[in-house]
C-alpha cells in the first residue's frame, strides 16, 4: 500500500518537475548569434541580433506574466501545501531573469550597431 501511494505521489510531482525542463533558457541560441555578430561585426549584424534579442525578451516575459497570472489564481484551498504556487512563482521568477538577459544583449548589440553605423557615417 505504502509503495502505491508514494507512486501515485511521484506521479503527481511529473508536471511540476517537467515545468521547470520547459521554463529554462539554455543559451544555445546566444552562443551562434554572438559568434556570427563577431565575426562579421557589421551594423546590420547587430541591429538583426539586437531585434532577436528584443524579440526573445517580449516572449520570455509574456510567459513569466502566464505563470504569474496562474499563480494570482491557484486558491487558498486548492493548493494547501503551496507546491504548485511555488513552482509556478520559480518558473515565472526564472523567466523574468531569462528576459532581463535579452534584454541588456539588446542593449549591447544596439550600442554596437550604433557605434558602428556612426563609424560608416563618418567615413
Amino acid at each position: 500500500m505504502r509503495s502505491r501511494n508514494r507512486i501515485i505521489g511521484a506521479l503527481a510531482m511529473l508536471p511540476l518537475v517537467g515545468l521547470f525542463g520547459l521554463t529554462g533558457y539554455n543559451g544555445a541560441m546566444a552562443a551562434p548569434l554572438e559568434e556570427m555578430a563577431a565575426a562579421t561585426g557589421t551594423a546590420e549584424d547587430h541591429l538583426a541580433a539586437a531585434r532577436l534579442y528584443q524579440n526573445e525578451a517580449l516572449e520570455l516575459g509574456a510567459e513569466a506574466a502566464k505563470f504569474e497570472t496562474a499563480v494570482s489564481k491557484i486558491g487558498r484551498y486548492e493548493d494547501t501545501k503551496g507546491f504548485k504556487r511555488a513552482a509556478l512563482t520559480a518558473a515565472a521568477q526564472e523567466k523574468r531573469v531569462d528576459a532581463k538577459e535579452m534584454q541588456e544583449l539588446y542593449a549591447a548589440h544596439m550600442r554596437q550597431a550604433n557605434a558602428l553605423h556612426g563609424k560608416v557615417q563618418s567615413q
